[in-house]
């Protein structure tokens, strides 16, 4: 077989992190078990990555934001359907028994649920807090949104669907978080309508 070399490794050293999570949890993803699983070696490994928190890190990271779209699509509405069919796709797809594995490693493996909050939630919350100022700036989203808690209410009903009830996730849904919910939380106050108090 062909060496590999920078990216495609690095894909094929990503992709045996993930693998492995999926088909026996984040325990299994040792630094030695990443190497045998992609066919390379760890000193390999540890010239890209210096432990196992930010191996995984980097895979999970990267899982993330091919999975969630960040494209500007030119209006909320847009945007936030793009992000949660993206998160949506994430939740159902093959890539949901890996975030179900690193949430609930998480709780035992405080390396991990910083390298997971730091990394994928932490680059997601940016992500959204630059798309609600994208709102703000075209006048769709009124300027004094709470934006610590918009960026977090369409995802929380996934998660929590992921994780708690196990009830579906669908576009349908999606749709109804947006129209329903994100829209109305953001809209700009009518000048005759003054705040509730």
């Amino acid at each position: 077989m062909a060496r590999r070399h920078g990216a495609e490794l690095e894909d094929a050293i990503r992709a045996a992190v993930l693998d492995l999570v999926r088909e026996r949890g984040v325990s299994a993803v040792t630094m030695e078990a990443v190497a045998t699983r992609a066919r390379t070696s760890k000193p390999v490994l540890y010239r890209r990555w210096p432990d196992r928190a930010a191996l995984l890190r980097d895979a999970l990271l990267a899982a993330a934001t091919a999975a969630i779209p960040h494209a500007d699509t030119g209006g909320y509405r847009g945007d936030m359907l793009a992000v949660l069919r993206g998160w949506a796709a994430a939740m159902t797809g093959e890539l949901a028994p890996v975030l179900v594995a690193v949430i609930s490693a998480t709780a035992e493996d405080p390396e991990l649920a910083v390298a997971f909050r730091e990394g994928v939630i932490g680059w997601r919350k940016q992500e959204m807090e630059e798309l609600i100022g994208r709102a703000v700036a075209r006048g769709e989203a009124r300027p004094d949104v709470p934006v610590h808690l918009v960026r977090e209410l369409g995802q929380s009903v996934l998660w929590h669907r992921l994780l708690v009830s196990g009830d579906p996730i669908d576009d349908a849904l999606v749709t109804a978080i947006v129209d329903e919910v994100l829209l109305p939380v953001v809209a700009p106050r009518s000048a005759d309508r003054p705040p509730a108090t």
